[in-house]
Formats: C-alpha cells, sequence, structure tokens
C-alpha cells in the first residue's frame, strides 16, 4: 500500500494482552494482512469491523497467555461451565429450543421498540445548526383555551431581521400545490418556496448543483427522489422543468441543484425547492405586507441560544401590528422551538413544518418488555425443570469443594451463554424478519444499524439483564439444595415452589391481556370499516378541478352520464380540504371548520339535514347564511339554532339549516363544530358526483377518460370517496394485525411455561404416581390429582386478568380512538377460551405420558 494504514490501537491491546507471546507475530500478522487487503477493497471503516471481529474470533484457548506455566484457573473454569452448558443444550434439545425461542422472540421485539424510538428520537437531528435555527410559533385562544400553531404572520420574517442584529438569518416557508411537467412526465406535485438561506439553515447537500442558486428566480432544485422521477439516473443540471400554477399561468424553471438522498430519520423535506420571490408569479394578488395572512413558517438563526433571549422579550409590538391587521386570529403571544426540540413538541403544534408522535408512541416499548418479561418467567420454569436432571451433577461440585456462590455463578454463566446465542438468533430475527414487516405494516424506515454503539450498548444490557434476571432464581433454588438429601433421593421438585407458581400466574395474566388487546384491536377495526360516516361514501366520487371554467367543461360532460344521479362544485371536500375560521363570541373566539360549497353539495354527498334547509344557489339571500353541524349547536348551547346570527371574520351570517354530525378525516378526533357556506363559482376546486349503486367503478373511468379528453396536458386528480379514509382505516389494521402477532407470540411463550411447570411436577412426582398405578388407580384419578393443584392457580389469574385486560383495553381504546367499538367482555371471553384450551392441551399430553409410562421403571427412578 502506499500509505500505511494505523491497526486499531484499542482491539489490538487487547489481543496483545490474551494472545501468548509465542504464537503473537503468527496470528497477528494473518490479522494485519487480512486489515491491509479489507482496507483496500472495502474501505477503512469495514476493514475496522472486521479487525474487531477476528480479534474476538481468536480469543480461543489455543491463543491464550499462561500464567506461569499454567492456565489461568478462572478461565479454565468459565470454559468448563460453557462446555457444560452446551453439553446439556444437546442433551435436551426441546429444553434449547424453548429457551432460545422464547428469548429470541422477545430480543426481537425489543429490537422494533429499539429502532422505532431511535428512529423518532434522531429526526432532524442530522443539521449541524439545529441549536441556532427556531420556528417562530404563536399561541392564540381557540375554543376557550390557548392553542399552539407553526404557521406565522406574512411580514414577520422581514421586520424580524430588520428589527434585532442578533438575528443572523431569516427564511419564509411557504408550500403550494402545483403540476410539474417534463416531456411526457406530468404529475401533481408540491413545491416548496424559500428564501435562498433556506440550504444554509437547514443541512441538505447537494449531489450536484450550488445552493447559492437558490437565490435565482429562475432555478429549481429537485430532491434526489424528484430527479430520478423526471430524469431517471442522469444529472439533470441545465435542464428545463415546467411549473404549472394554474389555467395560463406557468413558469419554466432550469434545475440548478439535486440534493443528497436525505436520512431517513427526516420530517423537514422538500421535492422542488424555489425562491420565494416567485410567489408573486404563482399568486399575483400575493401581498407580503398583509398581517391578516399567513406563511407556512418563518425560521430564523442567531449565532448562540443566548441570543434568544431579547428577541423573545421584543416581541411585544408585533402582537400589535398584527391585531390591527386581523380580527380573526388574535395572537396571544409568540414562541421560538428549537429546531433540535420539534420533532418532540410537534404533537402539540397545530400547522407546523414537522411532525411528532403523541405518547402512544411509548405502546411498542411497553409491549416489548411485556413479552421479554414472559419470555423470562418461562426460561425461569425451564431452568428449574432441566435441574432434575443435574442434581448429581450438583451434588458432585459440592462435594469436591464448590461453595453456593460457585454453583450460583455456574448456572449464571451458562444462562448468560444461552441469552448470548437467543441474543444472535434474536438480532438475525429482527434484521430480516421483524424489521421488515413491520415497515411493510406501518409503511415505516425502521433499520438496525450494526455500527451504531448505542445499539451495542443497548444489546449488552439486554444479555445482562435478561440473562441475570432469568436466571437468578434458578441458581438460587436449585443450589440451596444440600448435598446429603441430593445423594439420598429426598429432593422433590414442583410440590413446594410457590414462587414458579406465581411466575406462571403471572404469565397467565400478561399473555389475557396481549390476546385481548389483539382481539379487540381487530374487532375495531371491523367497526371502523362499517361505521358511518355521518354522510354516503359509497356512492360518491370526485375531481379536483384548476379553476370554474375546467368545472363547467367537465359537468356539462359528466351530466351526460346516465348514471351520475347528482353534480356539485366546492372549494373544499370532506376528507381532503377544509378550512378554519373563528366565530367571534362576547368573550371569546370559537374556531370552527369551514367548506364553501354549492347547493347540490348536501345532496351530492348524502348528508342528513336536521331541520331547516339547505342552500337555494348562489343568490344573494344566501350569500350571508350558513348550514352548521349537531356539534357546533351542542357545544354553543343553541336551543333555537335556526336564524341565530354567527360573527364570521367581521361579517354576520344566519344559520338556516342543521346537518347530522360526520366524520372528515379520521375517528379519532372528536367531531367538530363545522360551518357549510357559499362557494363563488370562481372559487371551485372540486367536482363532486353521487351516482347509482354499483356504477361506482363504470363511472369513475368514465369521469378520467373524460378528463383525458378536456385536459390532456394535466394529470387526472380525483377518486372515490370511500377511500378518502382508506389510509387511515389501513394503518388501524395494520396495529391489529401487529397486536394479534404479539399475542401468538404470548400464547406460545405461556404454552411453554405452563408446559414447564407440568412437565416439573410430573417429573418429581414419577414414584408417586408408579405407586398410584400400581395399587390401582385409575386414570380419572391420576388426571385428577396433576391437574387439581393448577385448578386454584388459573382460576385465581383469571380473576385478575379479567378485569385487569378489561379496563385495560377500554383505556388503551380510548386513548387511540375518540369513536370506537363498544367496550364488552367478549374479547377477554376469547382470550380465557383460548388459554384454558392451550392449558387442557399441555396437562392432557402430561397425563397421557404418565399414564403410557412403565411403573417398573418409574419405582427405579431416583
Amino acid at each position: 500500500m502506499s500509505k500505511k494504514i494505523n491497526i486499531p490501537k484499542i482491539p489490538h491491546a487487547f489481543f496483545r494482552w490474551y494472545c501468548k507471546k509465542e504464537r503473537y507475530e503468527e496470528l497477528h500478522g494473518d490479522l494485519e494482512e487480512f486489515y491491509y487487503e479489507r482496507a483496500e477493497d472495502k474501505g477503512l471503516l469495514k476493514a475496522r469491523m472486521h479487525y474487531l471481529f477476528d480479534v474476538i474470533r481468536c480469543c480461543q484457548p489455543y491463543a491464550w497467555k499462561k500464567s506461569k506455566g499454567q492456565t489461568n484457573p478462572n478461565i479454565m473454569m468459565i470454559n468448563n461451565y460453557f462446555k457444560t452448558s452446551f453439553r446439556n443444550s444437546r442433551k435436551n434439545p426441546l429444553n434449547a429450543f424453548i429457551n432460545v425461542f422464547g428469548l429470541s422472540a422477545a430480543i426481537g421485539i425489543c429490537l422494533i421498540a429499539y429502532s422505532f424510538l431511535e428512529w423518532e428520537y434522531n429526526l432532524d437531528q442530522f443539521h449541524e445548526n439545529k441549536r441556532e435555527v427556531y420556528l417562530t410559533t404563536f399561541f392564540s385562544n381557540r375554543d376557550g383555551s390557548i392553542q399552539h400553531y407553526g404557521m406565522s404572520p406574512k411580514p414577520l420574517g422581514e421586520m424580524l431581521k430588520a428589527d434585532f442584529a442578533q438575528i443572523k438569518k431569516v427564511c419564509r416557508l411557504q408550500d403550494q400545490n402545483v403540476v410539474v411537467k417534463n416531456e411526457d412526465k406530468v404529475f401533481h406535485e408540491q413545491v416548496r418556496y424559500s428564501d435562498p438561506e433556506f440550504l444554509e439553515m437547514f443541512t441538505f447537500p447537494l449531489k450536484w448543483g450550488s445552493p447559492a442558486s437558490l437565490a435565482d428566480l429562475n432555478s429549481i432544485i429537485l430532491s434526489d427522489e424528484m430527479s430520478i422521477k423526471y430524469f431517471g439516473e442522469k444529472n439533470p443540471i441545465g435542464q428545463d422543468i415546467l411549473i404549472i400554477f394554474g389555467k395560463d399561468n406557468k413558469k419554466v424553471f432550469k434545475v440548478s441543484g439535486v440534493a443528497e438522498p436525505f436520512p431517513k430519520a427526516h420530517a423537514i423535506e422538500f421535492d422542488f425547492l424555489v425562491n420565494f420571490e416567485n410567489l408573486q408569479i404563482a399568486d399575483p394578488g400575493y401581498n407580503p405586507n398583509d398581517w391578516s395572512g399567513f406563511v407556512t413558517a418563518t425560521l430564523i438563526q442567531v449565532a448562540d441560544p443566548s441570543d434568544m433571549e431579547p428577541i423573545v422579550q421584543g416581541m411585544e409590538k408585533y402582537l400589535t401590528l398584527h391585531s390591527e391587521g386581523q380580527d380573526d386570529w388574535t395572537i396571544a403571544s409568540f414562541d421560538f422551538v428549537r429546531l433540535e426540540d420539534l420533532n418532540r413538541r410537534s404533537g402539540q403544534i397545530r400547522n407546523d413544518i414537522s411532525f411528532g408522535y403523541p405518547p402512544q408512541k411509548f405502546v411498542l416499548p411497553i409491549i416489548a418488555m411485556l413479552i421479554l418479561a414472559l419470555a423470562c418467567f418461562n426460561y425461569i420454569n425451564i431452568a428449574i425443570v432441566s435441574a432434575t436432571k443435574r442434581l448429581k451433577e450438583i451434588g458432585l461440585r459440592k462435594t469436591i469443594g464448590a461453595s453456593r456462590g460457585q454453583v450460583i455463578f455456574q448456572f449464571l454463566a451458562e444462562n448468560i451463554m444461552i441469552t448470548f446465542f437467543a441474543l444472535v438468533v434474536g438480532v438475525m430475527l429482527s434484521a430480516f424478519i421483524m424489521i421488515p414487516w413491520f415497515n411493510r405494516l406501518f409503511e415505516s424506515e425502521l433499520e438496525l444499524k450494526l455500527i451504531d454503539t448505542k445499539l451495542w450498548m443497548y444489546l449488552l444490557f439486554i444479555l445482562l439483564f435478561t440473562g441475570v434476571a432469568s436466571g437468578l432464581y434458578p441458581a438460587l433454588y436449585i443450589s440451596r439444595f444440600r448435598v446429603v438429601k441430593i445423594f439420598k433421593g429426598s429432593v422433590r421438585f414442583g410440590t413446594k415452589n410457590p414462587l414458579t407458581k406465581v411466575f406462571l400466574a403471572l404469565q397467565l395474566i400478561l399473555t389475557c391481556l396481549c390476546i385481548t388487546c389483539g382481539i379487540t384491536l381487530t374487532q375495531n377495526t371491523f367497526y371502523l370499516n362499517n361505521r358511518s360516516w355521518g354522510y354516503d361514501q359509497d356512492a360518491a366520487l370526485y375531481a379536483v378541478v384548476d379553476d370554474y371554467g375546467s368545472f363547467t367543461q367537465l359537468q356539462t360532460a359528466m351530466l351526460q352520464q346516465i348514471n351520475v344521479l347528482s353534480l356539485s362544485g366546492s372549494e373544499h371536500h370532506l376528507g381532503k380540504v377544509i378550512t378554519n375560521a373563528a366565530v367571534e363570541m362576547p368573550d371569546q373566539q370559537y374556531q370552527v371548520r369551514q367548506l364553501s360549497v354549492d347547493e347540490n353539495y348536501f345532496e351530492t354527498m348524502g348528508l342528513s339535514l336536521k331541520e331547516g334547509r339547505v342552500f337555494n344557489g348562489p343568490y344573494p339571500s344566501d350569500k350571508t347564511a350558513l348550514i352548521v353541524n349537531e356539534t357546533l349547536v351542542r357545544n354553543m348551547d343553541l336551543t333555537q339554532p335556526i336564524g341565530q346570527t354567527l360573527k364570521i371574520d367581521s361579517s354576520k351570517y344566519e344559520i338556516i339549516g342543521v346537518l347530522e354530525d360526520f366524520h372528515i378525516y379520521n375517528f379519532e378526533d372528536e367531531i367538530r363544530p363545522t360551518v357549510f357556506s357559499v362557494a363563488n363559482p370562481e372559487d371551485f376546486q372540486y367536482l363532486s358526483l353521487q351516482v347509482k349503486n354499483g356504477t361506482e367503478q363504470e363511472t369513475y373511468k368514465a369521469l378520467q377518460e373524460q378528463w383525458t379528453i378536456l385536459f390532456p396536458e394535466i394529470p387526472f386528480q380525483g377518486g372515490y370517496q370511500s377511500e378518502v379514509l382508506g389510509a387511515y382505516v389501513e394503518e388501524a389494521a395494520s396495529g391489529a394485525e401487529f397486536l394479534m402477532t404479539v399475542s401468538f407470540i404470548a400464547v406460545m411463550l405461556v404454552s411453554l411455561g405452563w408446559y414447564g411447570l407440568v412437565m416439573l411436577n410430573v417429573a418429581g412426582r414419577t414414584r408417586e404416581f408408579s405407586i398410584k398405578k400400581v395399587l390401582g388407580a385409575s386414570l380419572r384419578n391420576i388426571a385428577s390429582n396433576i391437574s387439581r393443584q393448577y385448578a386454584l392457580l388459573v382460576t385465581i389469574a383469571l380473576l385478575i386478568g379479567i378485569p385487569l385486560s378489561h379496563v385495560t383495553m377500554e383505556a388503551f381504546l380510548g386513548m387511540l380512538y375518540h369513536y370506537h367499538m363498544p367496550i364488552t367482555f367478549s374479547p377477554v371471553s376469547v382470550a380465557v377460551m383460548i388459554l384454558i384450551s392451550v392449558l387442557l392441551i399441555v396437562l392432557a399430553t402430561q397425563i397421557y405420558k404418565v399414564s403410557k409410562s412403565n411403573p417398573v421403571e418409574g419405582l427405579k427412578a431416583e
């Protein structure tokens, strides 16, 4: 090699410490040769990893140093323990399988939980300026409570930059849906308008091009995904791409940059990035000095976090400026959220550029701990069972001088070795099966980074914790037997061991809880699929239109279809786009959802009118009319809603109708107060259709065909209304599938634990059952004798598990969904039947084994 690469110091020092002097040159010469070859072929990082693994692999007796010509007795003892454990595993493959399977499955689920929390914790933590960049947010009084928002008034960014010398950079962001075209590739996309400082504040390195090109109004920067989508793998720098903002409003941009692929743990991103000033072209009426309007985000960067104090104190004057230009949104105060903390606080901030996870994210770690506890209880029972065949070995060790502490250490060392094998299997199981399956279920991007130091520390903790937690009690229990009793054969297993039965009772309770969770969420998925949305979504279709001209053309074409029963136009649409408004009350502002629609929208969507009337049409009499839902009437305590006047945006509206409640986006959130107003035809963005039942596919195909004929250059954007909540229902189904799988693993573990305990009891009473058979005991008598002592145990466990599972599921569903299936005892009943069936099967196998055993051989048993 032209340049010598140093051997990793710490692994080398470890190798020199344990390796015999006479074998050092021979062994390390090979390791060095391999290291240099890998460094040249595969890179320095992989070479260092392989060198570390080689050093560990060479840590064998043939390479160990000897103290004063003899092997270290402690090393010999540990090596002997490992050999003994390996031999015992070979002699009892079923026990070894039970232990390794249970622990590896639990460790695999623990690694899913670790990967999820690691991914969530690292969201957007790769940005180099994460401690100096802040998102400008504000608090506003809505519905009688202060709520946190991530958007900001349009003029705020420029004024902050001018007023505070502490602010180094300011960046405004605005997102907009557009049509992007390159040759024959035309798609609806989202473009992000930003100030040139965006690529300086955020760490998004470019694969091609220059970040400074964002200052050019004619340049566009693509994400790596969009670059491949429109230009393939080639370098697109200098290529033209057309952005269509609306009808007769388009602009050609020149590609000036392509970003490197974003890290998997990211929440803030972009597809297309253009200069913020292009908003004036996309929206000629855009006024950057309008305090009544908002931008998606305003970000500032300071030299030091301590510089934020005078900025926070100086925000008072902007409250006055905003209140003078905006009557609807009254801002109580401004706040700044550091980029480093944004994803963790995002769950409490509305309309921000990041996303975070609510407290439900801790459900996965809790499940992992429960399964790990089940596996540990399982190991404890099996370990005690296997000790029945090692009593002479234990007695012999004590006879030749082994202390109780040494016996305990032996069993713990053997258990850690078994846990190590389970850990290896669990890592492989998680990396190649469990995490890919989890990613498929939830469309996530979790991964195990084997070069992550924190992962290895976590694995070491799992190894030691699981090894000690599952092996300590068996070691203490087994080591207490006296040598005399062992050789006299008076040691009895399973007859007086209440703690083992407690472990099984805990297993039954936890398993009952897991099964109940899985069954309940599965039933709730069916409930969500069949729950009424409050309108007729099955017979409705929709299409997105660019303007009123496009709407009228498509309307004329679709009214000729015999399957179309009703057609309407709207600015907003259920499940797709709504807006928020504030109803002004004497003492507070009351936030509502608002949809602007035409007079046919209610019939087309199948919304049910409870009282009053719908709009008559785009007539002046209905321009100030409102139709509201039941929730608004109930929350505002309107006893006679028809004819009541509400003030929105400084204008007065009269309530002319009340609709029955309906869902807009999902079943998680409580139905919120909603109002409908008459839309201006010039603002139509959606065309909605109600069709004859059974003709949805045929009419949808006709809708697409008519769009292609009328607007060949613009891609069709629309769909079945019944699929609006499809992603939400699929996510709920994925959660149910995950918990059902966890429940199956829990059932397997409790079955193995039950098998171990019953086998423990039968093994300890071999002579007793043999005597009973010689004296003429019937199979029924033996079965009753074996089963009697577990009847009380199972009864107590289920009496605790049934109400605990019911209460837990009631709280769990209430946390996940505001609207969910009625909580009954049917899921718990099914869980109990599954558990009892499994337990009876296990008991039957042991009873059958006793019935077929030879009593003569049983009487000879020691």
